[in-house]
């Protein structure tokens, strides 16, 4: 189906049972009192628990103490779009419903979406402004909630319909100017007004010592591909953007939002790579949302049962497998109170404060409570265990009584050190595939197990089958024949004593796509783990 322009906007809030435990995910830090709200067994507790928020989009009459009780964050539908609070110049007005919003959030200790600042398709009085009046507009809506906004969509749905993978040409677009006719409006020469937007936004948050995150939002951008194993132009130019203005020297953008509204639309399926991509995006450091999140029932053969649950537990856990997946929200409480109720695409039915659980919802709250998977990496540090238990400097001396002649004779000392490093590569690769039908991606770690910082490195390794690599992120990778050769990116070609970087790729096989295990770092083999 066709997606409406006019359609509700959401994003989630976190209930925080730990806040060490959002942090460490990546999520904003919240306020401390949330930790004694949450209370029973609800969507926002269990996520809580995994070290994220699981929220909801509302408007002010849906706001029973359900919601409350049931979400962490909550989104405005439509009170903080342009269309129904910007003024002239700039200026903000009619803000009563959307104060009504915040109010009820930090009643229940949830945390807040601001949604939207700079939108074609709502723009309201902002309708072909200038620059000028869009950074007044982004300044006062900053300035009037403050902190009590955790997460701002500063600019939403930038990017054209139909996988062009190309800008939309309305306004604001018309602002911006292609200086070398490149098309991509991401040269330092250029005018964009994306850059320029989430500049005057990263201002304001600096100046007034602000923590509020500044995230860009769209739809179909969720996986790697759309239907038929094609490439997702529309995901792969919005990781162009947030890759541009995520990273040194800008460091605008905080978050994105994958508005993940799955329908039957061939860019809009839930894709076996939805998790691949939600990792590439992480992997820049940015924290990403499934920001209004329904899954219409044409994909379960209208079975709003098992088969919807089943699509639901899907995503869940494709964000659940990524750290930088902080937050989840659905975009609307029950199906018949949705923006697209004819295809119950949402966790409740009934309406009106009086809900009634799907199996969907049953199957979120499960997949919540199982939490992340653990992470491999602190069963690494075995290799500290080794060392304390080899302190052979203390056992020769009791045994050698002749101080002067032993200590010039026997630098054991220095013996065993050598040795260790030959013994371990200086390096491990953590290879982790999400393979399907002829197609898989793959997101590979170097950890730097040695006492030297890398600076600059090349990864290879030789396919023991036939893959063909198609894409890649993070990384330049090039094949010949079997021989794969991954160069790091600019912002990754650090990887200090102890530390890691990673990249990802997609590629093509057939017969069995084996792992690799050969892998070189800077001409020197790696350990597999």
């Amino acid at each position: 189906m066709s997606r409406r322009s006019n359609r509700s906007r959401i994003r989630s809030t976190v209930i925080v049972l730990s806040t060490a435990a959002l942090v460490a995910a990546g999520a904003a830090t919240v306020s401390t009192s949330i930790a004694e709200a949450a209370t029973g067994d609800s969507l926002g507790v269990a996520a809580s628990k995994a070290g994220m928020f699981f929220g909801v989009a509302a408007s002010p009459g849906r706001l029973s103490s359900f919601v409350g009780q049931e979400f962490t964050q909550l989104t405005p539908e439509n009170e903080m779009k342009p269309e129904t609070i910007a003024g002239s110049g700039g200026s903000i007005q009619n803000t009563g419903n959307a104060d009504t919003l915040v109010n009820y959030a930090q009643n229940n200790n949830m945390i807040v979406r601001g949604h939207t600042m700079v939108w074609y398709s709502q723009a309201g009085s902002l309708q072909g402004a200038n620059q000028s009046t869009l950074n007044n507009f982004i300044k006062n809506a900053l300035l009037k909630w403050g902190n009590k906004i955790t997460y701002w969509d500063v600019v939403n749905e930038s990017l054209d319909d139909n996988n062009s993978g190309k800008r939309r040409n309305q306004w604001p677009h018309t602002l911006d100017k292609d200086s070398n006719n490149d098309g991509d409006f991401l040269d330092d020469a250029d005018t964009d007004y994306i850059r320029d937007s989430f500049k005057q936004a990263r201002q304001v948050v600096q100046s007034n010592n602000l923590k509020t995150k500044l995230c860009i939002n769209d739809y179909d951008i969720e996986g790697l591909t759309v239907k038929g194993g094609g490439k997702n132009n529309k995901a792969d130019a919005m990781y162009d953007i947030v890759k541009k203005y995520s990273q040194a020297p800008y460091k605008y953008i905080d978050c994105v939002g994958f508005q993940s509204h799955f329908n039957d639309n061939p860019n809009s399926i839930i894709t076996n790579d939805l998790e691949a991509n939600i990792r590439r995006f992480g992997e820049l450091g940015v924290e990403v949302h499934l920001s209004e999140l329904d899954i219409d029932d044409d994909l379960s053969n209208n079975d709003i049962g098992t088969g919807q649950a089943d699509n639901y537990r899907k995503v869940v856990r494709a964000c659940l497998n990524v750290p930088k997946c902080t937050g989840i929200t659905v975009w609307g409480i029950s199906d018949s109170e949705s923006w697209r109720s004819s295809e119950r695409g949402l966790l409740f039915t009934g309406g009106n404060g009086s809900y009634q659980k799907k199996a969907a919802y049953t199957a979120v709250l499960n997949e919540l409570k199982k939490g992340r998977p653990t992470d491999p990496t602190p069963t690494d540090p075995t290799p500290t265990d080794p060392t304390p238990t080899d302190p052979t400097p203390t056992d020769p001396t009791p045994t050698d009584p002749t101080p002067t002649d032993p200590t010039p004779t026997d630098p054991t000392p220095t013996d065993p050190t050598p040795t260790d490093p030959t013994d371990e590569a200086a390096c491990r690769i953590s290879y982790t595939d999400n393979t399907w039908n002829s197609g898989f991606t793959a997101a590979v770690t170097i950890s730097n197990t040695g006492d030297t910082p890398v600076s600059g490195w090349t990864l290879a390794w030789t396919w023991p089958g036939n893959q063909k690599i198609t894409s890649s992120w993070n990384a330049t990778v090039t094949q010949s024949g079997s021989a794969v050769t991954a160069r790091n990116a600019g912002h990754n070609a650090a990887i200090t004593a102890g530390g890691t970087a990673s990249f990802g790729f997609q590629g093509s096989y057939s017969g069995t796509n084996t792992t690799p295990e050969n892998f070189t770092l800077n001409g020197s083999a790696c350990t597999v783990s």
